[in-house]
């Protein structure tokens, strides 16, 4: 997906950045650097967290429109039937609708900022404007942890007398507890702590801060984290530790999550899991406790209900109770 294949839609990325009148476009990042569409449009957006992961996307892209970089890419040149190749392209390679739908919004918010640069005639932007998004949707990947599971994977953290059980028992249950994604447990720091509340400010998709309240044991495993390993000093709330329990001030990283996750459910003996997987179990249960839909999509930072919709299983459990009530006589 990162390099053009021989179906990928002919862009030429040597075209020259210029108006049609000739004239060099005076737009600077700073130094001697062109502002071009992309990082004109990735400054645009208000979260840090979605400038990355339309940064990756469209650099993706512009390795399938053979440009080396996306910097280099000549956004200008972008045409519809270009964007209508590449979602082509996106749905063989089995992207999710959603997944598609993503890369599409941010090569329209490109051709807007090409446009805007004068690098695009206002027509070839009307006509991609005018793609649709894709329609669909697919089964949901993962799965929520039964009890048992969640049980041995707290079990090995807490049994590791080292630092960081103390940590990876913390953020794990956090993560647990509150449904939070994995990007919004590392960027906590000290301070969103609202100890009188038991709960955490967290700053999540969009920029939008939401509480999260954490339940009774998931709380337990943070205030032994804090009093017994980081303190209260301002800073990073989850953060590195090196070989023999060197704990740092340095922030984790999201990656860090999903490689403290496999450490422990290897070591617990449960099935592969993802971060993700414990925001899902989270929202599992909170539905099969009975609370509705809007409170989990509270809860988990959800803009819409659909959303949150895709986390509820149950129609599938039903579907399975009521095959096993069919009786055909045979």
């Amino acid at each position: 997906m990162n390099h053009a294949t021989d179906d990928a839609p002919e862009f030429n990325p040597s075209l020259s950045l210029f108006t049609p009148e000739g004239e060099f476009l005076p737009v600077s990042s700073g130094g001697n650097t062109i502002l071009g569409p992309a990082q004109a449009y990735l400054l645009s957006l208000n979260s840090p967290r979605s400038r990355k992961t339309m940064e990756s996307f469209l650099r993706i892209v512009s390795g399938m429109l053979g440009a080396s970089d996306m910097e280099s890419c000549c956004w200008g040149a972008l045409r519809r039937h270009h964007i209508m190749a590449i979602t082509e392209l996106l749905r063989e390679a089995g992207r999710a609708t959603t997944t598609i739908n993503t890369y599409l919004s941010a090569l329209k918010g490109v051709a807007r900022e090409a446009w805007m640069l004068k690098l695009m005639h206002v027509e070839d932007l009307q006509h991609i404007i005018a793609i649709r998004n894709l329609r669909g949707s697919r089964l949901p990947r993962g799965r929520a942890l039964p009890k048992g599971e969640i049980i041995r994977l707290f079990q090995v953290c807490e049994t590791d007398r080292s630092c960081k059980g103390l940590r990876d028992a913390a953020i794990l249950g956090i993560i647990l507890g509150c449904g939070l994604r994995r990007s919004e447990a590392v960027s906590l720091n000290f301070a969103d702590i609202e100890s009188h509340e038991r709960a955490l400010i967290v700053l999540g998709k969009g920029n939008k801060q939401r509480m999260a309240y954490i339940p009774a044991g998931a709380w337990q495993r943070l205030q032994r984290w804090i009093e017994q390993i980081r303190g209260e000093s301002p800073g990073p709330l989850f953060t590195r530790i090196r070989r023999f329990d060197d704990v740092t001030q340095e922030r984790l990283t999201d990656q860090a999550v999903y490689h403290i996750l496999s450490v422990r459910q290897h070591e617990a003996g449960i099935g592969k899991c993802s971060p993700h997987d414990l925001r899902r179990t989270f929202a599992t249960a909170m539905l099969d406790n009975g609370e509705d839909l809007i409170t989990v999509k509270d809860a988990m930072g959800h803009a819409s209900v659909a959303t949150t919709q895709q986390y509820d299983r149950r129609g599938e459990q039903r579907l399975r109770q009521a095959r096993d009530r069919l009786d055909f006589g045979d």
